[in-house]
């Protein structure tokens, strides 16, 4: 969890944000049906902050951070990213704010193209942003930077994806996001598919990251312990609507709303097996 000040700039404004889906028609007399995903969700994140977005499958949190990422248009609302609204700018500049906030997905084996090198796929957000200086050998340097944060050699770039264990392949993709240097890590479930053992240290090192870097983190997850360890702020959506947003230790403590009370209860011995794995 970071100790940055309470004074830190605001970095990511989320007003009113809303998507809606349209649905197929039962029959050509069947009237248009929608699905309301999200609807009026604001929040704010400063800069060197964690956030942590949470719910039941289904609740809206990854359609949420799609539109945090720009990979999809919200119906109603605004997406501002230090001061612009990401969903307004043209694709040039949309390019230059990504380097700004990057995103770790889930699934550690999908996300990685397994017909690319690692040094291909770490380097990949750097595509039509390099300088007419930048070679080869610089690119290089730079991905052989982002692994050593990682805990990974320079020899790794030049191994496919299937020769690296799963926690080894979330590492991977943490050195791809790192390299652009951002601001914001949008994290949508990234330990949920490792083994426990391996969550924690992926954890941990997401959180050495963070005091090196002061980087901040928009973190999805279903799991409160991992947020509860994580973040200094909680949004709980139920339905594609916050039902309940604050510090997060404050929500732990005295969750107001009946479904944030459901979720915290939820978690054996209120997240405590959690803390006490060796953390490495």
């Amino acid at each position: 969890m970071s100790t940055t000040s309470t004074a830190s700039p605001l970095l990511l404004q989320v007003q009113n944000l809303g998507r809606r889906f349209s649905l197929p028609r039962r029959s050509v007399w069947s009237p248009p049906a929608t699905l309301q995903a999200l609807s009026q969700v604001s929040f704010q994140l400063q800069a060197g902050k964690s956030l942590g977005i949470v719910g039941e499958s289904g609740s809206g949190k990854s359609t949420l951070a799609r539109l945090v990422m720009a990979l999809d248009k919200p119906s109603e609302g605004q997406v501002l990213f230090q001061g612009e609204d990401i969903h307004q700018v043209g694709a040039g500049r949309l390019r230059a704010l990504r380097s700004g906030f990057q995103m770790v997905f889930q699934d550690p084996y999908g996300s990685l193209d397994p017909r690319q090198k690692v040094l291909g796929i770490v380097t990949e957000p750097l595509q039509g942003r390099t300088q007419p200086g930048d070679g080869l050998h610089s690119l290089r340097d730079r991905a052989a930077q982002a692994l050593s944060e990682v805990g990974l050699r320079t020899a790794d770039l030049d191994k496919y994806p299937h020769e690296f264990s799963g926690g080894q392949r979330q590492r991977i993709a943490i050195a791809r996001a790192l390299i652009t240097r951002p601001a914001l890590i949008v994290a949508d479930e990234p330990v949920s598919a490792l083994d426990v053992s391996v969550q924690a240290q992926v954890l941990n090192l997401m959180m050495d990251l963070q005091e090196r870097h002061g980087l901040s983190y928009l973190l999805v997850s279903h799991d409160l312990a991992v947020v509860s360890l994580m973040c200094d702020d909680l949004l709980v959506l139920q339905s594609g609507c916050v039902v309940e947003q604050g510090p997060a230790q404050h929500i732990f403590q005295h969750a107001e709303h009946p479904y944030t009370r459901q979720l915290i209860s939820a978690v054996p011995g209120g997240g405590d097996d959690f803390f006490e794995q060796e953390k490495t």
